[in-house]
């Protein structure tokens, strides 16, 4: 089974587009625009999906995909094989 990194999402943003959250993982993870990443809740069962809209070195936001149970505290999966700069 692949390996996979996580990371808490620190803060969800209404916007236009629908909910918005943030975490501490960027480009220097291997994290780029137009990434779909799972969502796990706090027992590690997925609750969603999230498309990555913009990174910096070491955060990204992204778009929360359709209905989701999607809250503060969930950990965003990052896939092993995501590629590093």
């Amino acid at each position: 089974m692949p390996r996979h990194d996580t990371t808490e999402i620190y803060m969800i943003k209404k916007s236009t587009a629908g909910f918005i959250v943030s975490f501490r993982r960027g480009t220097d993870h291997g994290i780029r625009p137009g990434m779909q990443l799972a969502v796990l809740n706090e027992d590690g069962f997925p609750v969603g999906i999230v498309e990555v809209l913009a990174s910096t070195e070491t955060e990204s936001d992204a778009l929360v995909s359709g209905e989701s149970g999607i809250k503060l505290g969930c950990l965003v999966s990052i896939p092993a094989s995501a590629p590093s700069r």
